[in-house]
């Protein structure tokens, strides 16, 4: 697309940015003067500093992931397979396809059976609050992540690139529950003719 920077260039662009901050933040922490200063060289460091690695992390990371839209894809097979004729196409659609579960596939495709610390996850999404329960929306989705802790540090591992298919009725039967068209008797109705329990 004409415009558009790649990350290799966004890295190139930051790169002498986050250095120059790096360097002021640790002025100002030798200097033990003016606190308000030292915060702000902190905060600007922070800021530009994330986004540089973010950029220099996604470099490595491809633009697109055909193993993850084919594996999405065969989740959302799977379900029309499953409850097509029973259950209306618009719940059908396999949710999570966005750019943010694809990068986060990507890093811990790259990392395949080895652990992923949370924190690099976070780099490679831009976001502190959310992207620990992307991580756990790919396994909702039957992914293959698990999570679990090592030395405190919060990790998650993609172990195999198979697909948990037990995982269907609970991604149809959420995404029907959040139907704001439907009321709760027709929402109760769907899921009993599709033979998925209510609760699970």
């Amino acid at each position: 697309m004409a415009g558009q920077v790649s990350d290799g260039d966004e890295w190139q662009r930051l790169r002498p940015d986050a250095e120059h901050a790096l360097r002021n933040l640790n002025s100002e922490i030798s200097s033990h003067e003016d606190p308000q200063t030292l915060f702000e060289a902190y905060t600007y460091a922070k800021d530009i500093t994330a986004r540089a690695i973010q950029a220099r992390m996604l470099m490595h990371l491809p633009t697109e992931n055909r193993e993850f839209k084919m594996l999405h894809a065969r989740v959302q097979q799977e379900m029309h397979s499953r409850y097509q004729g029973m259950i209306p196409l618009r719940f059908l659609r396999a949710p999570y396809s966005g750019k943010t579960h694809e990068r986060l596939f990507s890093l811990l495709q790259e990392n395949l059976a080895r652990p992923v610390p949370a924190a690099m996850l976070r780099i490679v999404t831009g976001d502190n609050v959310h992207t620990e329960r992307r991580a756990r929306e790919l396994r909702e989705l039957g992914f293959d992540v698990h999570w679990h802790e090592t030395k405190e540090i919060s990790v998650y591992n993609l172990r195999s690139l198979d697909l948990d298919f037990n995982m269907i009725p609970a991604v149809v039967r959420n995404k029907v529950k959040k139907s704001k068209s439907l009321t709760t008797d027709e929402k109760q109705r769907l899921l009993k003719n599709a033979g998925i329990p209510e609760n699970g």
